[in-house]
C-alpha cells in the first residue's frame, strides 16, 4: 500500500493525527506542495492547538477560562526546567592582550543608557540648517476655552529668536475656540485643526495636530499648561545642541482663573509669580501640605537631569515635551488604543527609547499647570488609569514586566524577548533551531525568521510548522547576505531583550534565562552572552567551543570573544547602527565590536548554545576575506571612537591566523 493510500485509510477512519504524520512524511519524498491540502486539512479537523509547541499550548490554555492546562504540559516545563547548562572550562586570564599598546585608550562607556552627555559628544551629528531650528507647538484640547486663552498669551510673551508656529488641536469643543484662536492671529503664526467628539481621544488629536506641523522639531503643551516665558528658547536650545534627545519640562500648579489673556499680555511675567497652590487631584503629584509639587522634580535632581537614570520615558508627560519629528518615523506616532486617561506617554516614551532617544529635563522649560484650588478634572483619571495600566503592561515590557510563573503565564501582545533567525536553505535544520527557541524556560517570547530568498524547501516549511504559531513570525525576501537578513529579522522583533540563533544551530532550554536574569541585575548591560559547543548536525558532540572566560573591551577589539549564545537589548542596537550589509563576513564580529562601543558586555560561563558544523559556515570558508574584514571591522570600531592614531594590522600572511600588532602612525 502506497503512504498516500495509507494516509488516505487513517483519514476516513476519523485518526487525523496518524494521517497527518504519514502526509507529512510524504511531503519530504514527493514535495510538500504535493500534500500541502491534506496537510491543512488534517490540522484544522485537529483543531487549534496541534502541532503547536507545548510552551506555546501551555499560554493558550492559561488565557482560556474555559480550558484547564493539563498536567501534562506543566509537567513538560518542569522538566525543561531541570536541564541545566553545563559549565564551561575556565581559566586565568589578562583582561588586557600582552600586545596592548600602553598608550592606547578606548573611548569611554556612556554613565548610564540615558547618558546624552556621552551621546552628545561622540555620536550626535546634526545636519540642520539654523532656519531649520523652530518649533511646531501642538496644543491638544477639549472644551477649556479660558485656560487655552491664558496659554496662548503666555505663548505671546516668549522671550526668543527662534521662529515657532501654535496648531490649536481641537478634539470635538463644544465651546467656541475658534475666536479664540482668531483673536491670535495678528499676534502669533497659528491654525486651528478639529477632529468630531468620539469620547476621550487624546491620543488621535495629538496625531492630527503632529500631521499639521511644519518644523522639524515639535512640542506638545496641554491647553491648561501655561508657559514660561523661557519655554521656546529653552527647548529649542537644547535641541540644537542635540537633536537626539527627547526633552521634558516640568510644572507647577497655580490659579489663573482670576486672569484674563489681556491681564498677561501686558504683564509677561504676571503667571510666573503666581503662588503655587493645593490641587484636587492627586495623581502625578506629591503633597507638601500647602502646595502641589511635580512628582518627577526630586527623580530630576537625583539623576542629574535623568541622565543617570535607566528608565526615563517614566518620567515622559506629554503635557510638557519636545523632540525632533523625525522620532515619529523610527518609533511610530501615539498609539490611538489608548482612549482612557493615561498611559500613552509612558508607551509612547517606551517607544522612543527602544529606538535609541534619549531624555533629559529642561529647567528652563517650566510651564504652570492652571487649575483653581478645589477645582475637580473632568477626566476620572483613577477610572481611566486601571484601564490604561493593563495596555501598558501588555505593550512595554522593559521595566514593567516580571517573568510570571508558569501556571499563569499567558501570550503578551509585546514580548519581553526575540529571537531571531537569518535562514537561507536550511530545511533540514530549521525545525530544530526554531523549536529550541520555542521550548525556553522563559515563555515571554517570540521567533522572527527571515527568510533570505531559500532555493529549497525552507520556507515552505516554515510556513507549514509555524505559520499558525502565534509565537512565530517570518518573512521573506530576496537572497541579499547575511547582514542584511540579520537587519531584516531584527527589525521584525518586538521584544526589547533580542537573542541571536543561527538557523543551522539550536538552544539548551535554559539560555535565555540564563541570560535575562543578568540583565535584570544590571540595566546598563548592552550585550550578555554564553559559550558553545561543536556539534555535528546529528548532535554528536565534535568538542566544547573556545572559551574565553572574561570578558575585556580591549580583549574584544583583537579577538571575537563573544561567543554564541548572545542577547543584545534592541536600544543598544539601534544605536550600534545595525548589521553592516556590505560586507559577507565577519558580520557579526562587527555588530558586537559596535555593541561594546555604547554600553557594558557580561560573559556567563554556561554552554548554552549547540552550533552545528558541517563545513558550509560561513566562519570557515573564504578564510581569505574572512581575515580581511576580521581587520577591517577592528579597525572600523577604532575609528569611530576616535582613535586614528594606531592601525591593527596582521603580523602573517597565513589566512587562518589572527595575529596581529598594533602599528601607530607617524
Amino acid at each position: 500500500m502506497s503512504i498516500f493510500s495509507e494516509a488516505r485509510k487513517f483519514f476516513e477512519k476519523g485518526d487525523y493525527a496518524k494521517a497527518l504524520e504519514l502526509y507529512e512524511e510524504a511531503g519530504k519524498s514527493f514535495g510538500r506542495e504535493v500534500v500541502s491540502y491534506n496537510v491543512q486539512r488534517c490540522r484544522e479537523l485537529l483543531g487549534g492547538l496541534y502541532g503547536l509547541d507545548k510552551i506555546t499550548q501551555i499560554l493558550l490554555s492559561n488565557s482560556d477560562s474555559d480550558k484547564k492546562t493539563s498536567h501534562e504540559l506543566f509537567n513538560y516545563y518542569d522538566e525543561l526546567k531541570r536541564q541545566k547548562s553545563e559549565d564551561a572550562q575556565v581559566k586565568t586570564v589578562k583582561r588586557v592582550p600582552a600586545a596592548w599598546p600602553n598608550d592606547l585608550s578606548l573611548a569611554p562607556l556612556p554613565e548610564s543608557t540615558n547618558d546624552f552627555e556621552w551621546y552628545g559628544s561622540v555620536r550626535n551629528q546634526n545636519s540642520y540648517k539654523n532656519e531649520d531650528y523652530a518649533l511646531s507647538i501642538i496644543i491638544p484640547t477639549f472644551n477649556r476655552a479660558k485656560l487655552l486663552d491664558v496659554t496662548l498669551a503666555c505663548l505671546v510673551n516668549q522671550k526668543t529668536n527662534f521662529n515657532f508656529e501654535v496648531i490649536v488641536a481641537d478634539d470635538g469643543s463644544k465651546e467656541d475656540l475658534i475666536s479664540i484662536v482668531k483673536s491670535f492671529e495678528s499676534r502669533l503664526q497659528i491654525k486651528y485643526v478639529r477632529q468630531p467628539d468620539y469620547g476621550y481621544q487624546l491620543c488621535a488629536i495629538r496625531n492630527l495636530g503632529l500631521r499639521a506641523a511644519k518644523y522639524e522639531f515639535v512640542s506638545i503643551l496641554d491647553c491648561d499648561m501655561a508657559p514660561d516665558v523661557t519655554w521656546v528658547e529653552s527647548y529649542l536650545t537644547e535641541l540644537k545642541k542635540n537633536d537626539n534627545v527627547a526633552l521634558i519640562g516640568p510644572r507647577k500648579y497655580v490659579d489663573t482663573s482670576h486672569l484674563s489673556s489681556e491681564d498677561i499680555l501686558d504683564n509677561p511675567t504676571l503667571v510666573g509669580s503666581l503662588p503655587e497652590v493645593l490641587t484636587a487631584e492627586t495623581l502625578g503629584r506629591s503633597n507638601t501640605g500647602e502646595k502641589s509639587v511635580d512628582w518627577r522634580l526630586a527623580h530630576f535632581e537625583k539623576t542629574d537631569s535623568l541622565r543617570l537614570c535607566d528608565s526615563p520615558f517614566r518620567y515622559f508627560s506629554g503635557g510638557n515635551v519636545a523632540f525632533a519629528k523625525k522620532w515619529l518615523d523610527k518609533a511610530g506616532w501615539f498609539d490611538e488604543e489608548f482612549t482612557h486617561w493615561g498611559g500613552e506617554d509612558n508607551e509612547f516614551g517606551y517607544r522612543l527609547y527602544r529606538a535609541g532617544c534619549f531624555f533629559k529635563s529642561v529647567d528652563g522649560a517650566l510651564a504652570y499647570h492652571q487649575e483653581p484650588p478645589g477645582a475637580e478634572n473632568e477626566t476620572d483619571r483613577a477610572a481611566g488609569k486601571e484601564v490604561t495600566i493593563k495596555i501598558v503592561h501588555q505593550k512595554v515590557p522593559y521595566f514593567y514586566r516580571k517573568l510570571e510563573p508558569i501556571e499563569n503565564a499567558v501570550i503578551k501582545r509585546v514580548p519581553l524577548v526575540s529571537i531571531y533567525i537569518p535562514a537561507y536553505n536550511c530545511e533540514n535544520s530549521i525545525e530544530r533551531c526554531v523549536n529550541s527557541a520555542l521550548n525556553q524556560t522563559v515563555t515571554d517570547l517570540e521567533v522572527c525568521i527571515c527568510d533570505d530568498g531559500s532555493t529549497d524547501a525552507t520556507l515552505s516549511l516554515i510556513k507549514e510548522k509555524y505559520g499558525t504559531n502565534p509565537r512565530v513570525r517570518f518573512v521573506s525576501q530576496a537572497n541579499g547576505g547575511i547582514g542584511k537578513a540579520s537587519n531584516t529579522a531584527v527589525k521584525l522583533c518586538k521584544g526589547y531583550y533580542i537573542g541571536q540563533l543561527d538557523s543551522d544551530d539550536y538552544l539548551e532550554p535554559d539560555a535565555v534565562e540564563l541570560c535575562l536574569s543578568e540583565f535584570f541585575k544590571n540595566r546598563q548591560l548592552a550585550c550578555v552572552y554564553t559559550t558553545n559547543r561543536n556539534v555535528n548536525p546529528d548532535g554528536s558532540l565534535i568538542q566544547n567551543g573556545y572559551n574565553w572566560p572574561e570578558y575585556s573591551r580591549e580583549m574584544l577589539t583583537t579577538a571575537m570573544i563573544c561567543h554564541h549564545f548572545r542577547m543584545f537589548t534592541m536600544r543598544a542596537w539601534n544605536l550600534a547602527g545595525g548589521f553592516d550589509e556590505k560586507i559577507l563576513n565577519a558580520v557579526d564580529y562587527d555588530i558586537y565590536l559596535k555593541l561594546s562601543e555604547v554600553g557594558p558586555f557580561k560573559h556567563i560561563n554556561k554552554i548554552s548554545y549547540n552550533r552545528v558544523l558541517h563545513g558550509e559556515n560561513t566562519s570557515i570558508k573564504k578564510l581569505t576575506e574572512q581575515k580581511e574584514n576580521h581587520f577591517k571591522v577592528v579597525n572600523g570600531s577604532l575609528l569611530r571612537q576616535g582613535i586614528s592614531e594606531y592601525r591593527y594590522v596582521p603580523s602573517d600572511n597565513n589566512d587562518a591566523s589572527r595575529q596581529y600588532e598594533f602599528v601607530k602612525s607617524q
